[in-house]
């Protein structure tokens, strides 16, 4: 693989895409324009619209995190209800534990998985959900043998160079080429919103070449581009082509959770994946 200039992928991963609003059995979803051309895969990136969850959830909350019982029962219900709209198994959809680790698991089979924030698999017809409110969700996609990951990356994620680790493990498992992979980098916080402390700027910086050019500094705090830096991640990775969504969860809270701008109290959107059996 010839490896490309840092200053160049750090352009490259700088680049940040519109992606439409469409409605998809009732439910208004994202879907990236890059990933919505390959055979063989179905994914779609959700919103808080389309649901019945209570305040401060409200509307479409596909996590249980909540301390009530009623909260959990319409989690549940939403994701039913997306799986239904993008014609999915909701038997077998695999929903991880998240904690901000880099920790990767791959599934051979529906199953329960707790401490994980990031899911792989070459199983048709197995949904993949992770779930997100502000951090950045990204869909990893191998063409040739058929394969896909789901990633959930906070600040300590992305400083761990989890995507990084997500392409080495499906390169490890399959033998498989990153440049054969595709990856959309979804809606998340932008650097409009986050600022960072020194340390956490610090770690963001070290996690790959030319990483630091995408941590700016104004009135004397610093702001990393957390899309972007991820989206470097998977480039430096080899990774063939990445589409980065444009919008920032933490201005439009009309469409999105974000957990920094509600100060925690939230829900939580999704990004969802699953091979098909092509025919």
């Amino acid at each position: 693989m010839k490896k490309i200039a840092s200053h160049l992928l750090e352009e490259k991963a700088r680049i940040k895409n519109d992606w439409p609003l469409r409605d998809a059995g009732g439910l208004p979803l994202l879907f990236s324009p890059l990933l919505a051309g390959m055979p063989g895969l179905t994914h779609a990136f959700t919103t808080r619209l389309g649901g019945q969850s209570l305040e401060p959830l409200q509307w479409f909350n596909l996590g249980r995190h909540w301390p009530s019982e009623q909260s959990r029962r319409d989690a549940t219900a939403n994701r039913s209800r997306l799986c239904r709209a993008l014609s999915l198994d909701f038997s077998r959809l695999v929903v991880p534990g998240q904690v901000h680790s880099t920790r990767i698991a791959w599934v051979s089979e529906p199953e329960s998985l707790p401490d994980v924030d990031a899911v792989a698999s070459s199983l048709t017809d197995t949904p993949i959900l992770l779930h997100y409110a502000d951090c950045v969700p990204v869909i990893i996609f191998e063409q040739k043998t058929a394969a896909v990951c789901v990633v959930h990356a906070g600040w300590r994620g992305t400083a761990g160079g989890i995507v990084a680790r997500a392409v080495r493990a499906i390169s490890a498992t399959l033998d498989a080429e990153p440049e054969n992979m595709v990856a959309a980098v979804g809606p998340a916080i932008g650097d409009c919103c986050y600022p960072v402390g020194e340390d956490v700027a610090r770690e963001l910086a070290a996690s790959a070449g030319g990483a630091e050019r995408l941590i700016r500094r104004g009135d004397g705090r610093l702001f990393p581009d957390l899309k972007a830096l991820n989206a470097l991640q998977l480039l430096d990775s080899g990774v063939g082509a990445v589409d980065v969504c444009s919008f920032c969860t933490a201005c439009r809270t009309d469409l999105f959770y974000s957990h920094r701008a509600s100060g925690g109290k939230t829900g939580r959107q999704g990004a969802i994946a699953c091979l098909r059996p092509l025919i």
